[in-house]
């Protein structure tokens, strides 16, 4: 694992490494084919709300992709007569994200790879929840939905030691996800907020009409 720290420089390793952690995925297209080593690229795309999002990795990822972030259609919603965009790029082939793929996929299935939590910087934590997770009045939660809960509970733990941060794992639908208390998204966001991008605030703080939540929202509200 310490070799992928050698790959990149670190502002652009931690947004591979949040990405990956969170929505990014890498495509291999050299699989199955009897070469090495093997290349990959990143693959980077959100909602039309998040572009801003997608254009600040592209700056700091431009020196690895061809061509500029675009936007596509998802899906039409009947019910609202609504199209669904997203914008997306996707980096250049290479040799060291081919070696990034290894570690973070088995069989084509995206993992939590062994020591990864020797690189989660504060950075990359901030990346992986603007990433995948939200502000739900009275917490956080992180969509880890894609690592069972052995993983999650890895996750758990790394998070009380690292950040003294306690979260838990709570039912979605037929899944799982990371939840924070409100007693704990405090020190959560103080280890995140520098590197929360202006446009995806939101998601640290989300202001409701509840009066339940005011006199918490306006706490978290002085940590930005």
């Amino acid at each position: 694992m310490g070799r992928l720290q050698s790959l990149f420089p670190p502002h652009q390793l931690d947004v591979i490494i949040g990405s990956l952690l969170g929505d990014g995925r890498l495509e291999c297209r050299s699989k199955g084919i009897r070469v090495f080593p093997i290349t990959a690229r990143l693959r980077i795309q959100h909602g039309e709300k998040q572009k801003g999002y997608v254009f600040w990795k592209y700056q700091i990822l431009n020196g690895l992709v061809s061509r500029g972030p675009r936007r596509i259609m998802v899906w039409y919603d009947k019910k609202r007569e609504k199209y669904h965009y997203s914008w997306y790029f996707h980096t250049r082939s290479s040799e060291k994200l081919g070696l990034f793929h290894q570690y973070f996929y088995r069989e084509g299935v995206k993992i939590l790879p062994d020591n990864i939590f020797r690189l989660i910087t504060p950075r990359v934590l901030a990346v992986w929840f603007m990433d995948d997770g939200s502000f739900i009045g009275n917490g956080l939660t992180i969509n880890t939905h894609c690592f069972p809960p052995s993983e999650q509970r890895k996750i758990i733990k790394f998070l009380t030691k690292r950040f003294q941060t306690k979260a838990k794992i709570v039912p979605d639908r037929l899944k799982f996800k990371i939840f924070i208390p409100y007693n704990e998204s405090e020190n959560f966001i103080r280890t995140i907020r520098s590197y929360i991008i202006p446009t995806i605030k939101y998601k640290i703080c989300n202001p409701r009409n509840d009066s339940s939540y005011k006199k918490k929202d306006r706490s978290i509200l002085k940590l930005l």
